[in-house]
């Protein structure tokens, strides 16, 4: 394993002693930051910030030069494996994440392609790789992802239900 400069969050899944409990938030990379904003901007739409290498890493990093966090979270989105898949994810203002297409039938699911992550998914792979880079052996990069029960009701709803 590789020796980082913090490794409290390391340590404490290793239910090993740890001097404080490992901070770290979900979606720190968040509204709140006015620069998150700024480079949501540039890169036009969230979507676009995902699938941009070094715009998720930018944003991936900015709650670290803030915050003194224990960890890093991966700047990503877990219906990035639906869209993947060629469902079409598209993000409707005010109403979050739809599919083009949805996932009802036994014939849909057949229908789905054989799913490659390190070529249909490459985009992701790349940003962990560069802020893996960036972060500099400074903390943990956490990754995340839906469970296959989440990302299913996406794909089966075509978006978020109730």
């Amino acid at each position: 394993m590789t020796t980082l400069k913090n490794d409290r969050f390391l340590r404490a899944l290793l239910r090993e002693p740890v001097d404080t409990t490992p901070v770290w938030m979900m979606r720190q990379a968040g509204r709140y930051l006015p620069e998150y904003r700024e480079t949501r901007a540039k890169a036009g739409d969230f979507l676009s910030l995902c699938k941009n290498t070094e715009f998720a890493c930018e944003v991936t990093l900015q709650p670290l030069r803030r915050y003194e966090l224990d960890a890093a979270i991966l700047f990503s989105d877990i219906l990035t494996v639906p869209d993947a898949l060629g469902l079409g994810l598209y993000f409707e203002a005010g109403e979050g994440p739809k599919f083009h297409k949805t996932v009802r039938t036994e014939q849909d699911v057949a229908n789905l392609p054989k799913f490659n992550a390190k070529s249909d998914l490459d985009y992701v792979m790349n940003a962990v790789s560069t802020i893996r880079s960036a972060l500099g052996e400074q903390v943990p990069l956490i990754g995340f992802s839906g469970s296959p029960w989440t990302l299913a009701t996406y794909m089966v709803e075509g978006g978020s239900s109730k």
